[in-house]
């Protein structure tokens, strides 16, 4: 851990947004073996380390290894969680705005915390778990739901750009995808209109924290928009 933290000064990250996850195996041409993190464990982790880290809940699509909207209500409540994490295309195969999630994001409207969507080309078995339809209809059901989009619904980059042009509450973190082809749109998108809505995310450990930080400033942000993607849009997503 220790070595973590110096990894974190030398990128100039002074806290981590760390999710717990509820993922099924899936097929997509190839096999993802299922992925979990116990709540308990990221609860644990916010406690020894408060000043570092900033705990997210997984929460289970399916309703099979908790109930949904309970857990929710238990993480923040009890477990001291900052917001959610919901992988609909792995667990249940539907976009997000589908009805049996509902519960979910009324239980966090209830709590004041936002939902962070798995998004990108590996949410589900087929590239449509991705769509930013979903994400659109589900932001005009729930307006004040913040809604975070994890791996920013790539390769739909210019879709997700028009949708959270339209929806306010909706925040896009592309993270690794930023660099991936037609990334240059979040870029864009930063240094004008949506210069509140685009969240930076490092994608550790897929690269490691300085590099993440390095190579994103030099992608081409506007200097005066540097500060709200590295800290304020995010602090703003999570309501802290």
């Amino acid at each position: 851990m220790d070595l973590f933290f110096d990894e974190m000064d030398a990128a100039g990250i002074d806290q981590a947004v760390v999710l717990g996850r509820n993922s099924p195996g899936v097929s997509m041409g190839r096999k993802f073996n299922p992925a979990f993190i116990r709540n308990e464990t990221i609860a644990e982790l916010q406690d020894k380390y408060p000043r570092r880290f900033i705990g997210i809940a997984g929460i289970d699509c399916t309703n099979t290894v908790h109930d949904g909207a309970m857990e929710t209500e238990r993480a923040i409540r009890q477990l001291g969680l900052k917001g959610i994490f919901l992988e609909p295309g792995r667990g249940l195969g539907v976009g997000p705005d589908d009805e049996r999630l509902f519960p979910i994001y009324e239980k966090c409207l209830e709590l004041n915390v936002s939902v962070n969507v798995m998004s990108g080309p590996f949410a589900g078995p087929d590239i449509d778990a991705t769509n930013p339809l979903y994400i659109d209809r589900l932001a005009t059901r729930y307006p004040e739901l913040r809604i975070i989009c994890g791996h920013g619904n790539y390769p739909y980059v210019q879709e997700i750009l028009g949708v959270a042009l339209k929806h306010p509450n909706i925040y896009v973190s592309p993270d690794m995808y930023i660099f991936a082809p037609g990334g240059q749109g979040y870029v864009m998108a930063a240094n004008s209109l949506l210069q509140d809505q685009i969240v930076f995310g490092s994608s550790y450990p897929l690269m490691p924290l300085g590099q993440a930080v390095y190579d994103s400033k030099h992608l081409g942000f506007e200097k005066n928009i540097l500060e709200k993607y590295f800290f304020e849009n995010a602090r703003k997503a999570l309501g802290i």
